[in-house]
């Protein structure tokens, strides 16, 4: 039984906005609660089932998609996705090898004792499963750079640039040095969402790679979302509140 046809979702155009396409590659901006890929038996779409109903909505054909990177589903922002495998195979090396230039913006509980610096550690799991961060263990390397842009009553809005693509990378190091996302429940004791916000605060807000094909740089960009910056917006009345 296909549960997603029983399921009521936003216009297409909310869910997903294509950025740039050519022969090789399609950019897209995705909105949260949007999953990278097809999962079974999830009653949730994935941005490869969007660009499909996009490609539909243009009477164009169906074409290769390729993956070589995810956003978790509650991250919101950009990704690219290759329409060959000539590009799917290039653009997996540029991520693998670290070339890829990414750039994440959150909002985070607790304001990081230096306004900018660089985050290093190791992932690997725990006994349980559970992914965990240490800087004294053997694990897969992970660096995230990082700059505080505004400071609120407790919180602050962060740029962040990871070196290193290891998932949940930017959660966990953030958690480890006691910034946690907002919204983040997976790697704080706390399981308590901020109110009117049903998400973790993060988005993937810039990406310059190689083009596979030009082999050109190119840059995109994605502002941050509406749910993001009415959450900046009223932490800014809650700190201006305090202050007066």
């Amino acid at each position: 039984m296909n549960h997603k046809k029983n399921k009521k979702f936003s216009p297409l155009k909310d869910r997903l906005n294509v950025i740039y396409e050519d022969d090789s590659i399609i950019v897209i901006d995705k909105a949260p609660f949007i999953l990278a890929q097809p999962v079974k038996d999830s009653n949730d779409q994935s941005v490869i089932e969007l660009i499909r109903l996009y490609w539909k909505s243009r009477n164009a054909k169906n074409q290769y998609l390729g993956i070589v990177h995810r956003l978790d589903k509650e991250t919101s922002g950009l990704m690219v996705l290759a329409k060959s495998k000539i590009a799917h195979r290039t653009l997996h090396i540029q991520f693998s090898h670290h070339k890829v230039s990414k750039r994440y913006m959150a909002i985070v509980d607790n304001i990081p004792y230096q306004s900018k610096g660089r985050l290093t550690g190791s992932i690997s799991r725990d006994q349980t499963g559970k992914r965990t961060i240490t800087t004294d263990s053997p694990g897969k390397e992970a660096v995230t750079r990082y700059k505080t842009l505004q400071i609120f009553a407790g919180k602050a809005l962060l740029e962040l640039a990871p070196e290193t693509g290891r998932a949940h990378q930017i959660r966990l190091q953030l958690a480890h040095i006691r910034c946690p996302i907002v919204g983040e429940f997976v790697y704080t004791k706390s399981k308590q969402r901020v109110a009117c916000f049903n998400r973790i605060a993060l988005h993937a807000s810039k990406l310059t790679f190689l083009h596979p094909q030009t082999v050109k740089r190119i840059s995109f960009e994605s502002p941050i979302p509406n749910d993001m910056q009415e959450l900046i917006d009223s932490l800014k009345q809650e700190s201006d509140k305090k202050n007066t």
